[in-house]
Protein backbone atom coordinates (compact mmCIF):
# COMPACT_ATOMS: atom_id res chain seq x y z
CA UNK A 1 0.00 0.00 0.00
CA UNK A 2 2.90 2.42 0.97
CA UNK A 3 4.65 1.64 -2.42
CA UNK A 4 1.20 2.30 -4.61
CA UNK A 5 0.91 5.59 -2.64
CA UNK A 6 4.69 6.63 -3.29
CA UNK A 7 4.50 5.56 -7.00
CA UNK A 8 1.26 8.07 -7.62
CA UNK A 9 2.68 11.22 -5.95
CA UNK A 10 5.94 10.27 -7.95
CA UNK A 11 3.94 10.00 -10.79
CA UNK A 12 2.16 13.16 -10.29
CA UNK A 13 5.43 15.16 -9.27
CA UNK A 14 6.87 13.86 -12.90
CA UNK A 15 3.84 14.83 -14.61
CA UNK A 16 3.78 18.14 -12.56
CA UNK A 17 7.29 19.33 -14.01
CA UNK A 18 6.98 18.08 -17.42
CA UNK A 19 3.97 19.89 -17.83
CA UNK A 20 5.66 22.98 -16.07
CA UNK A 21 8.82 22.95 -18.30
CA UNK A 22 6.67 22.45 -21.32
CA UNK A 23 4.58 25.51 -20.55
CA UNK A 24 7.86 27.71 -20.18
CA UNK A 25 9.29 26.16 -23.54
CA UNK A 26 5.87 27.45 -24.89
CA UNK A 27 6.48 30.77 -23.42
CA UNK A 28 9.64 31.23 -24.16
CA UNK A 29 9.11 30.35 -27.76
CA UNK A 30 6.30 32.76 -27.79
CA UNK A 31 8.72 35.36 -26.72
CA UNK A 32 11.37 34.56 -29.01
CA UNK A 33 8.75 35.02 -32.07
CA UNK A 34 7.64 37.92 -30.71
CA UNK A 35 10.81 40.56 -30.74
CA UNK A 36 11.29 40.48 -34.54
CA UNK A 37 7.44 42.01 -35.03
CA UNK A 38 8.25 44.33 -31.87
CA UNK A 39 11.64 45.30 -33.95
CA UNK A 40 10.30 45.48 -37.29
CA UNK A 41 7.07 47.96 -35.60
CA UNK A 42 9.73 50.09 -33.30
CA UNK A 43 11.67 50.30 -36.83
CA UNK A 44 8.32 51.68 -39.23
CA UNK A 45 7.28 53.70 -36.42
CA UNK A 46 11.26 55.49 -36.75
CA UNK A 47 10.46 56.08 -40.50
CA UNK A 48 7.48 57.25 -39.95
CA UNK A 49 8.90 59.70 -37.38
CA UNK A 50 11.92 60.75 -39.60
CA UNK A 51 9.08 61.06 -42.62
CA UNK A 52 10.78 58.12 -44.71
CA UNK A 53 8.31 55.58 -46.26
CA UNK A 54 6.68 53.59 -43.66
CA UNK A 55 2.97 51.73 -42.68
CA UNK A 56 0.71 53.78 -40.29
CA UNK A 57 -1.93 51.32 -40.55
CA UNK A 58 0.27 48.96 -37.69
CA UNK A 59 0.60 52.80 -35.64
CA UNK A 60 -0.79 53.03 -32.38
CA UNK A 61 -2.74 56.28 -31.22
CA UNK A 62 -0.05 57.55 -29.58
CA UNK A 63 2.39 56.85 -31.87
CA UNK A 64 -0.01 58.78 -34.68
CA UNK A 65 -0.04 61.77 -32.24
CA UNK A 66 3.63 61.89 -32.18
CA UNK A 67 3.99 61.07 -35.98
CA UNK A 68 1.52 64.30 -36.91
CA UNK A 69 3.44 66.47 -34.33
CA UNK A 70 6.50 65.74 -35.77
CA UNK A 71 5.08 66.15 -39.47
CA UNK A 72 3.76 69.43 -38.11
CA UNK A 73 7.43 70.10 -36.83
CA UNK A 74 9.20 69.42 -40.05
CA UNK A 75 6.84 71.17 -42.59
CA UNK A 76 7.01 74.37 -40.43
CA UNK A 77 11.07 74.01 -40.29
CA UNK A 78 10.66 73.85 -44.15
CA UNK A 79 8.52 76.97 -44.58
CA UNK A 80 10.79 78.94 -42.39
CA UNK A 81 13.62 77.86 -44.29
CA UNK A 82 11.84 78.91 -47.50
CA UNK A 83 12.24 75.49 -49.23
CA UNK A 84 10.06 73.93 -51.76
CA UNK A 85 8.98 71.17 -49.82
CA UNK A 86 7.11 73.84 -47.56
CA UNK A 87 2.84 72.93 -47.39
CA UNK A 88 1.63 76.80 -46.28
CA UNK A 89 -1.82 74.85 -46.00
CA UNK A 90 -0.66 72.96 -42.87
CA UNK A 91 0.55 75.86 -41.20
CA UNK A 92 -1.84 78.02 -38.45
CA UNK A 93 -2.87 81.59 -38.93
CA UNK A 94 -0.21 82.34 -36.17
CA UNK A 95 2.43 80.20 -37.92
CA UNK A 96 1.53 80.85 -41.70
CA UNK A 97 2.23 85.13 -40.28
CA UNK A 98 5.28 84.22 -39.03
CA UNK A 99 6.87 82.17 -42.17
CA UNK A 100 5.54 84.77 -43.76
CA UNK A 101 7.11 87.65 -42.18
CA UNK A 102 10.46 85.59 -42.55
CA UNK A 103 9.78 84.94 -46.12
CA UNK A 104 9.39 88.90 -46.33
CA UNK A 105 12.74 89.47 -44.76
CA UNK A 106 14.81 87.19 -46.88
CA UNK A 107 13.31 88.37 -49.85
CA UNK A 108 14.29 92.43 -48.41
CA UNK A 109 17.77 90.98 -47.23
CA UNK A 110 17.68 89.15 -50.63
CA UNK A 111 17.00 92.88 -52.90
CA UNK A 112 19.76 94.53 -50.84
CA UNK A 113 22.54 92.05 -51.92
CA UNK A 114 21.50 91.98 -55.46
CA UNK A 115 20.50 88.69 -55.68
CA UNK A 116 18.73 87.14 -58.34
CA UNK A 117 16.21 85.38 -56.26
CA UNK A 118 14.72 89.47 -55.13
CA UNK A 119 11.40 89.89 -56.12
CA UNK A 120 11.00 93.68 -55.70
CA UNK A 121 7.16 93.54 -55.97
CA UNK A 122 6.87 92.28 -52.61
CA UNK A 123 9.38 95.35 -50.82
CA UNK A 124 8.11 98.29 -48.71
CA UNK A 125 9.02 101.65 -49.89
CA UNK A 126 11.51 102.21 -47.15
CA UNK A 127 13.11 98.45 -48.21
CA UNK A 128 13.03 99.36 -52.52
CA UNK A 129 14.98 102.64 -51.00
CA UNK A 130 17.14 101.02 -49.52
CA UNK A 131 17.73 98.19 -52.29
CA UNK A 132 18.28 101.14 -54.59
CA UNK A 133 20.79 102.81 -52.60
CA UNK A 134 22.29 99.82 -52.29
CA UNK A 135 22.73 99.04 -55.97
CA UNK A 136 23.91 102.35 -56.39
CA UNK A 137 26.83 101.71 -54.61
CA UNK A 138 27.50 97.97 -56.10
CA UNK A 139 27.78 99.93 -59.65
CA UNK A 140 29.72 102.79 -58.24
CA UNK A 141 32.13 100.11 -56.92
CA UNK A 142 32.21 98.32 -60.15
CA UNK A 143 33.06 101.40 -61.86
CA UNK A 144 35.60 102.42 -59.91
CA UNK A 145 37.37 99.35 -60.12
CA UNK A 146 36.53 99.11 -64.02
CA UNK A 147 34.55 96.25 -63.57
CA UNK A 148 32.09 94.75 -66.29
CA UNK A 149 29.51 94.84 -64.10
CA UNK A 150 29.39 98.77 -64.28
CA UNK A 151 26.26 100.78 -66.03
CA UNK A 152 27.49 104.58 -65.86
CA UNK A 153 24.34 105.41 -66.80
CA UNK A 154 22.89 105.09 -63.36
CA UNK A 155 25.76 106.99 -61.66
CA UNK A 156 25.12 110.57 -60.55
CA UNK A 157 27.34 113.90 -61.56
CA UNK A 158 29.16 113.29 -58.43
CA UNK A 159 30.17 109.61 -58.88
CA UNK A 160 30.24 109.41 -62.96
CA UNK A 161 33.26 112.57 -61.95
CA UNK A 162 34.78 110.40 -59.37
CA UNK A 163 34.89 107.62 -61.40
CA UNK A 164 36.18 109.22 -64.73
CA UNK A 165 38.93 110.63 -62.90
CA UNK A 166 39.73 107.01 -61.85
CA UNK A 167 39.40 105.84 -65.12
CA UNK A 168 42.20 108.12 -66.61
CA UNK A 169 44.49 106.92 -64.05
CA UNK A 170 44.08 103.81 -64.95
CA UNK A 171 44.46 104.24 -68.49
CA UNK A 172 47.83 106.86 -67.97
CA UNK A 173 49.52 103.92 -65.49
CA UNK A 174 48.15 101.50 -68.93
CA UNK A 175 50.15 104.45 -71.61
CA UNK A 176 52.92 104.80 -69.31
CA UNK A 177 53.57 101.36 -69.86
CA UNK A 178 53.12 100.73 -72.67
CA UNK A 179 49.94 97.72 -72.65
CA UNK A 180 48.07 97.32 -75.74
CA UNK A 181 44.83 98.25 -73.90
CA UNK A 182 46.03 102.48 -73.68
CA UNK A 183 43.58 104.90 -74.88
CA UNK A 184 45.77 108.03 -76.48
CA UNK A 185 42.54 110.08 -77.29
CA UNK A 186 41.65 110.15 -74.14
CA UNK A 187 45.16 111.40 -72.76
CA UNK A 188 45.06 114.76 -71.47
CA UNK A 189 47.79 117.10 -73.36
CA UNK A 190 49.92 117.07 -70.36
CA UNK A 191 49.77 113.30 -70.08
CA UNK A 192 50.29 112.24 -74.01
CA UNK A 193 53.80 115.01 -73.88
CA UNK A 194 54.30 112.51 -70.56
CA UNK A 195 53.23 109.30 -72.42
CA UNK A 196 55.12 110.29 -75.37
CA UNK A 197 58.89 111.02 -73.68
CA UNK A 198 58.70 107.43 -71.36
CA UNK A 199 57.57 105.43 -74.50
CA UNK A 200 61.16 107.40 -76.50
CA UNK A 201 62.66 106.22 -73.83
CA UNK A 202 61.61 102.51 -73.59
CA UNK A 203 62.54 102.49 -77.09
CA UNK A 204 66.10 103.88 -76.69
CA UNK A 205 66.27 100.96 -73.69
CA UNK A 206 64.94 98.38 -76.15
CA UNK A 207 67.71 99.54 -78.98
CA UNK A 208 70.58 100.28 -76.34
CA UNK A 209 69.71 96.37 -75.41
CA UNK A 210 69.50 94.85 -79.21
CA UNK A 211 65.64 94.46 -78.72
CA UNK A 212 63.58 93.00 -81.99
CA UNK A 213 60.95 96.04 -81.36
CA UNK A 214 63.53 98.62 -81.31
CA UNK A 215 62.49 101.41 -83.46
CA UNK A 216 65.56 103.38 -84.84
CA UNK A 217 64.00 105.10 -86.92
CA UNK A 218 62.31 107.32 -83.49
CA UNK A 219 66.14 108.06 -82.05
CA UNK A 220 67.48 111.25 -82.13
CA UNK A 221 71.34 111.57 -84.17
CA UNK A 222 72.98 110.85 -80.99
CA UNK A 223 70.85 107.98 -79.88
CA UNK A 224 71.01 106.19 -83.07
CA UNK A 225 74.98 106.29 -82.58
CA UNK A 226 75.07 105.46 -78.80
CA UNK A 227 72.74 102.29 -79.93
CA UNK A 228 75.07 101.50 -82.80
CA UNK A 229 77.98 101.41 -80.42
CA UNK A 230 76.09 99.22 -78.13
CA UNK A 231 75.44 96.47 -80.97
CA UNK A 232 78.83 96.89 -81.97
CA UNK A 233 80.00 96.47 -78.43
CA UNK A 234 77.68 92.89 -78.13
CA UNK A 235 78.88 92.02 -81.71
CA UNK A 236 82.68 91.49 -80.12
CA UNK A 237 81.75 90.14 -76.74
CA UNK A 238 80.00 87.96 -78.73
CA UNK A 239 82.87 87.08 -81.25
CA UNK A 240 85.29 86.67 -77.74
CA UNK A 241 82.98 84.46 -76.80
CA UNK A 242 82.87 82.17 -79.86
CA UNK A 243 78.86 82.71 -80.38
CA UNK A 244 77.35 81.94 -83.92
CA UNK A 245 76.32 85.37 -83.33
CA UNK A 246 79.51 86.99 -84.16
CA UNK A 247 79.86 89.10 -87.33
CA UNK A 248 83.78 89.37 -87.63
CA UNK A 249 83.76 91.99 -90.13
CA UNK A 250 82.26 94.49 -87.67
CA UNK A 251 84.72 93.93 -85.57
CA UNK A 252 87.39 96.81 -85.11
CA UNK A 253 91.18 95.57 -85.32
CA UNK A 254 91.63 95.94 -81.34
CA UNK A 255 88.54 93.46 -81.20
CA UNK A 256 89.85 90.52 -83.94
CA UNK A 257 92.74 91.05 -81.87
CA UNK A 258 91.17 89.75 -78.72
CA UNK A 259 88.70 87.09 -80.35
CA UNK A 260 91.79 85.58 -82.21
CA UNK A 261 93.70 85.25 -78.56
CA UNK A 262 89.82 84.11 -77.20
CA UNK A 263 89.96 81.58 -79.70
CA UNK A 264 93.49 80.37 -79.52
CA UNK A 265 92.65 80.26 -76.09
CA UNK A 266 89.97 77.87 -76.06
CA UNK A 267 91.71 75.90 -78.54
CA UNK A 268 94.47 75.62 -76.32
CA UNK A 269 92.66 73.98 -73.41
CA UNK A 270 90.50 71.41 -75.51
CA UNK A 271 93.66 70.24 -77.03
CA UNK A 272 94.86 69.82 -73.19
CA UNK A 273 91.75 68.20 -72.51
CA UNK A 274 92.11 66.14 -75.47
CA UNK A 275 88.39 67.21 -76.50
CA UNK A 276 87.09 66.82 -80.33
CA UNK A 277 87.19 70.41 -81.20
CA UNK A 278 90.99 71.25 -80.50
CA UNK A 279 92.91 71.57 -83.87
CA UNK A 280 96.51 70.94 -83.05
CA UNK A 281 97.70 72.98 -86.90
CA UNK A 282 96.22 76.07 -84.98
CA UNK A 283 98.36 75.50 -81.66
CA UNK A 284 101.79 77.85 -81.98
CA UNK A 285 104.78 75.82 -81.80
CA UNK A 286 105.40 76.79 -77.94
CA UNK A 287 102.13 74.93 -76.72
CA UNK A 288 102.98 71.90 -79.01
CA UNK A 289 104.88 70.50 -76.84
CA UNK A 290 103.08 70.23 -73.48
CA UNK A 291 100.04 69.28 -75.61
CA UNK A 292 101.98 66.45 -76.84
CA UNK A 293 102.92 65.54 -73.42
CA UNK A 294 99.43 65.50 -71.79
CA UNK A 295 98.24 63.41 -75.05
CA UNK A 296 101.02 60.94 -74.67
CA UNK A 297 100.19 60.84 -70.28
CA UNK A 298 96.62 60.53 -71.74
CA UNK A 299 97.35 57.27 -73.98
CA UNK A 300 99.45 55.86 -70.89
CA UNK A 301 96.98 56.21 -68.81
CA UNK A 302 94.36 54.70 -70.81
CA UNK A 303 96.77 51.53 -71.99
CA UNK A 304 97.73 50.78 -68.22
CA UNK A 305 93.62 50.72 -67.48
CA UNK A 306 93.28 47.99 -70.36
CA UNK A 307 91.35 50.76 -72.56
CA UNK A 308 90.70 49.65 -76.11
CA UNK A 309 91.45 53.34 -77.12
CA UNK A 310 95.41 52.60 -76.20
CA UNK A 311 97.50 53.35 -79.12
CA UNK A 312 100.74 51.19 -78.08
CA UNK A 313 102.39 53.10 -81.02
CA UNK A 314 102.92 56.45 -79.06
CA UNK A 315 104.51 54.54 -76.23
CA UNK A 316 107.92 54.90 -75.32
CA UNK A 317 110.18 52.17 -74.66
CA UNK A 318 110.06 52.74 -70.55
CA UNK A 319 106.26 53.38 -71.10
CA UNK A 320 106.10 50.10 -73.04
CA UNK A 321 107.59 48.28 -70.44
CA UNK A 322 105.25 49.50 -67.92
CA UNK A 323 102.30 48.43 -70.17
CA UNK A 324 103.47 44.81 -70.60
CA UNK A 325 104.25 44.44 -66.71
CA UNK A 326 100.84 45.57 -65.70
CA UNK A 327 99.49 43.23 -68.25
CA UNK A 328 101.34 39.96 -66.86
CA UNK A 329 100.40 41.11 -63.37
CA UNK A 330 96.95 40.87 -64.98
CA UNK A 331 97.26 37.41 -66.55
CA UNK A 332 99.02 36.19 -63.02
CA UNK A 333 95.82 37.37 -60.89
CA UNK A 334 93.59 35.58 -63.29
CA UNK A 335 95.63 32.31 -63.00
CA UNK A 336 95.57 32.41 -59.62
CA UNK A 337 92.22 33.24 -59.05
CA UNK A 338 91.40 29.85 -61.27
Amino acid sequence: MKRSTFFLIATCVAAWAWSSSANAADRNAKGQAGKPRQAARDTNFENCMKGLPCDISVLTPSQIQEMTKAVHARNYSNCEAGLASCDPTRLSQDEARGIMNAFHLRNARACVDGQALCNPRLLTESEAASMADAGRKRNRDHCMKGEAGCDPMKLNQQDLAAVLKISSSRNFDRCMRGEFNCDPLSLSKEQARVVENEAHKRNFNTCMSGGFNCDMLKLTNEETSAARGAALRRNAQNCVAGLTTCDPSLLSRDDSEAMSAAEAKRNLDACRNGLANCNPLALPKRDQDEVEQLSAKRNLDRCLQFLASCDPSLLSSPEMILVSEAYRQRRARAGSGR
